[in-house]
């Protein structure tokens, strides 16, 4: 029997400058507990300060804050997107695609979560594809002091009707100080919890830890559904990311994550000779060049 495993409390800490700054998450600090997510950035831009730039073998999820300017996306299957804030936008690698965003108005603020999550090995050679979710059909639970946004998944009884490329729960929370809030977690799922600002209690099987303004943990891995409770100490704002572990080793290049050397090999020779297309930049103009 399985009961559910529980990571160290990582502390994150804000770096950069005034173009782009993160707080910056990796999953190798998990021990296998944030699977199949990568990783993650909490960030803020005000300039196309990664330029076209190219993925492969995993998902890019953007998803924006409230006080956000828009973020406008492009990539080389043609996607042409304004990502508006409370929206989000799947960006499913597969084989390989170029990809770009940009603030716009630019030197205008985009404040936002970038999420890296790992595509099965099975899936990685497959075409990439682009999915976009506005905020008005973004589910939430909406109750006295607390607000919760289904970005994608489910909760209880709320569940996101987008067909994303791969399960992921991903929930944004809202719980003033005094409220509470429990999701189950799937047994063998992981949950990464990520506490953007104010101080909250979490709860589970184990017992009750403090999770301060900055903080992620990763739990997971039990035989059972896991109630997973956030009581709120101060009001605030917390990430909780789920999904059901790949247990597959990755081999990594930049914004590549693929399943062994010679399918990296593969990957970074398919974006050099134009495989995967490119977006040509010229001051602010910007043209998509599809695959050859």
């Amino acid at each position: 029997m399985n009961n559910l495993q529980i990571s160290a409390v990582l502390q994150t800490n804000n770096t950069g400058n005034s173009e782009f700054s993160a707080r910056k998450v990796r999953g190798a600090y998990f021990k296998g507990l944030m699977d199949p997510l990568i990783g993650f950035d909490h960030f803020q831009l005000t300039n196309d300060v990664f330029g076209a730039h190219p993925h492969a073998g995993m998902s890019a999820i953007s998803y924006l804050f409230d006080d956000s300017v828009p973020y406008h996306n492009l990539d080389s299957i043609g996607t042409d997107r304004m990502i508006t804030p409370g929206s989000m936008m799947w960006t499913w690698a597969g084989s390989g695609v170029v990809h770009t965003e940009f603030p716009v108005p630019n030197g205008g603020r985009v404040h936002g979560l970038q999420l890296f999550v790992n595509i099965p090995a099975h899936n990685k050679q497959h075409p990439p594809q682009s999915l976009f979710v506005d905020r008005s059909d973004i589910p939430e639970i909406s109750e006295a002091g607390l607000k919760v946004r289904v970005v994608s998944g489910s909760t209880g009884s709320t569940v996101n009707a987008a067909q994303t490329p791969d399960k992921l729960t991903f929930l944004h929370i809202f719980i003033s100080a005094g409220k509470s809030f429990t999701h189950k977690l799937p047994k063998g799922w992981t949950g990464t919890i990520y506490t953007i600002i104010g101080s909250i209690n979490f709860e589970n099987t184990t017992g009750s830890l403090k999770l301060g303004s900055g903080t992620v943990i990763s739990v997971g891995l039990s035989d059972n559904d896991e109630d997973l409770t956030f009581s709120a100490d101060d009001d605030s704002q917390v990430i909780l990311l789920s999904g059901e572990p790949l247990n597959e080793e990755i081999f990594s290049s930049g914004a590549m994550a693929m399943s062994s050397p010679g399918e990296l090999g593969k990957a970074i020779s398919d974006f050099e000779e134009g495989k995967m297309g490119f977006i040509k930049v010229q001051g602010e103009n910007r043209k998509v060049v599809l695959p050859v």
